[in-house]
């Protein structure tokens, strides 16, 4: 390959990698919590069911932190805890969970007493938990995507049972079809016999009738029987 050709490879090859280093689940902002403003930490999860956040932040939050969130005026909130990234400092984790049409955002604050953990006051404990919440993250995609895998194989579940109902039904259709056309056979049959009983019986009429005309005539010439 020359270098002419080459050159729009790189380009788009380092442009790719641009926006894959761009990207993070997690990025910090300051939003409004019961503190008022304060510094923390937000993902946002399209098209996945605030249920499904809720349920995977909560487990992943005993997982990590050890801690048992509980719901108080819309945030779920636990405090007294102790994690290695933050030292010797007890901290208190809050959070909110935000839905929009389908789309859902966890947003998180970590209050180490006399600060809300940001890089400003604490780098390297912030770098920890982008990596945690990261994983969080990624474990709540897994689960919208699981819920999502489940509901369509429940799907492909009642199509193939729809389909063997439709079986079911063509072979039921076709066994009365059959049955029809049995008894179809047998009815023209049963004309043609018919018809053949109608012509022996007009036969059968007409000789009855001419006999009939003939007893007639006689009782017509008792008188005259004598003489012949």
């Amino acid at each position: 390959m020359n270098k002419k050709a080459l050159l729009p490879v790189l380009l788009f090859l380092a442009f790719v990698l641009k926006l894959n280093a761009q990207f993070d689940p997690v990025r910090e902002t300051e939003r409004m919590m019961s503190f008022g403003s304060r510094p923390g930490f937000r993902m946002e999860f399209a098209n996945t069911d605030a249920g499904v956040v809720e349920e995977v932040w909560k487990r992943f939050a005993k997982d990590n932190f050890n801690a048992k969130l509980k719901k108080s005026k819309g945030e779920w909130t636990a405090t007294k805890l102790r994690a290695a990234m933050m030292g010797d400092d007890v901290f208190a984790l809050y959070s909110t969970i935000e839905k929009d049409g389908d789309d859902t955002a966890l947003n998180v604050w970590v209050d180490a007493g006399s600060y809300f953990l940001s890089r400003r006051d604490n780098r390297s404990a912030t770098e920890e938990m982008l990596r945690a919440l990261r994983q969080c993250y990624f474990d709540v995609r897994r689960a919208a995507i699981g819920k999502e895998l489940k509901a369509q194989e429940t799907q492909l579940k009642d199509l193939e049972n729809k389909q063997k109902k439709l079986n079911k039904d063509n072979e039921d259709l076709r066994r009365s079809i059959e049955s029809w056309e049995s008894r179809i056979q047998k009815a023209r049959q049963d004309i043609t016999n018919n018809e053949q009983f109608q012509e022996a019986n007009l036969v059968e009429q007409e000789n009855q009738n001419r006999l009939i005309e003939e007893t007639r005539r006689r009782l017509e010439n008792v008188e005259s029987e004598g003489g012949n």
